[in-house]
Order: structure tokens, then sequence, then C-alpha cells
């Protein structure tokens, strides 16, 4: 979700990212199209004083009070998590693969997992450390 979001608001929207995730992935989310890159773990961006149009939060992590504390006047806090009517998500997805087979999308996978394998796909993005998306292949 945060490696599309990042892409999507930078290339798509022309919006200026400031993505915030470990220090193992600020290259990746730089080469993504985020502006800046904010390590979580050293530094926390809702204490820096900057504040945002929006904040997306990928990954369900972030309680929503410090998400907003963040935000401009009239600016909107997004939770991965947060619930939806859904009435356009086959909509939305559609444009989504319209712009992979573009290549104005870029997808970033972590892992591959064969169906049979499906547990350990789950266990280890219970994890909350992949980089990307993980993928379970069905048949050959």
């Amino acid at each position: 979700m945060g490696t599309y979001a990042v892409q999507l608001a930078s290339h798509h929207f022309g919006a200026d990212v400031t993505g915030a995730c470990s220090g193992a992935n600020l290259d990746l989310v730089k080469s993504l199209g985020a502006s800046q890159v904010i390590d979580y773990t050293r530094e926390d961006f809702t204490q820096s004083g900057e504040t945002y149009d929006v904040v997306f939060d990928a990954v369900g992590k972030l309680a929503p009070a410090r998400g907003k504390k963040a935000l401009k006047t009239g600016g909107v806090y997004i939770n991965v998590h947060a619930d939806s009517d859904g009435g356009e998500k086959l909509e939305y997805m559609l444009i989504l693969k319209e712009l992979v087979e573009a290549g104005k999308l870029k997808p970033v996978i972590d892992r591959v997992y064969p169906l049979k394998q499906i547990v350990e796909a789950h266990r280890y993005v219970e994890q909350g450390h992949k980089k990307g998306n993980v993928v379970i292949t069905v048949g050959q």
C-alpha cells in the first residue's frame, strides 16, 4: 500500500512527498518518489513541528491522534485500516491496473510464496517488516 501511495502522490498527483519509514527502507522510498524521508526509528515526524496536507498511515500503526497532530489546518488523516463503503474499490483497482500496465506505477515485490506456503507468507507479513508486496503464486 505504501509503495503505491508514494508513487501515486508524487508522480501521478504531483505532490511533494515526505515518507516516514525505517532506516532500511529510506532508499527504496526515495527511489519511489519521496522528496524527503524520515527514519521513524530515530525521529518522530509528529514532534518535528512540520505540518502536512495529508498524513497517510499505510501500515496502521500510527495512533490517529498522533497523525492528526502533524496536519495543517484543513489537512486530511487517512489510515489504511479505516472503514470505507467500498463502492469505488473496483474502479480504483482498474485505474491502478492501467497505471501498472502503462509502466507509470512500479510494483515492489518483497517475496513470492507458493500457495502451499501461505501460512508462512502470512507469518512474514504479520512481522511488519516487509518491503513492498508479498505475492502468492497459484499453480505453475
